[in-house]
Order: C-alpha cells, then structure tokens, then sequence
C-alpha cells in the first residue's frame, strides 16, 4: 500500500488559524474551485448526462400532487412538475428532478 501523506497536528491547526482570516478563506476556496474546473475541462466524463434520466413512479407522482405546498423554491417545484409530466405521460425524466422529490418524502417521513 502506498504511503499517504497526512498533515501533524502542528500543521492542523496552522491551517484552521490560517482558514479564519477571511481573506485566506476565500482565496483557498477560489485554489479548490479552479482545481475542480481545470479538472473537468479535461475530463470525458459528461456532467451534463451524468445519472441519466428514468421514469417516475406512482408514488413520486402521487406525493408530488398531494404536497406540492412542499414545494418552496421554484428549482423544487419545476422538479415536481417534471415528475408530474413524466409519470402522466410516460416520459423520462432526469435524475435530478426525481432526487429532489424523493429527498421530500423522505423528509417529510422522518
């Protein structure tokens, strides 16, 4: 097994002191964000059909017209409008929007 580098804890906690300053907060967070980019730019992997798209169930149909009250942001509720389309019509629909409507019956379960 390869050696994997972990920081001490002297260095642990430079890195927290250094993380409460704001501006070296957010020029780490800016160094994270444009590694993730210059990462995906050269990656084959496709974001954009990542997870791909199913149809919905009866039960995410159902939930989705009996709570659509739930429903706040209007990113939430075109995903329950999405699963409303699909399931009447048949259709697949991307992951995303079925998540969203699930991460909903299961909040509102617990």
């Amino acid at each position: 097994m390869a050696y994997k580098w972990k920081p001490s804890a002297s260095q642990r906690r430079a890195f927290a002191q250094k993380r409460q300053d704001p501006t070296e907060a957010a020029a780490y967070e800016q160094r994270k964000t444009d590694k993730a980019n210059k990462r995906r730019s050269t990656s084959q992997f496709d974001y954009e059909k990542a997870g791909g798209s199913y149809t919905p169930t009866k039960e995410q149909h159902d939930f989705c017209l009996n709570h659509y009250d739930l429903f706040a942001t209007v990113d939430e509720q075109a995903a329950a409008n999405d699963v409303m389309y699909g399931y009447s019509c048949s259709e697949k629909v991307h992951h995303d929007s079925i998540h969203i409507v699930n991460e909903k019956r299961r909040i509102l379960c617990l």
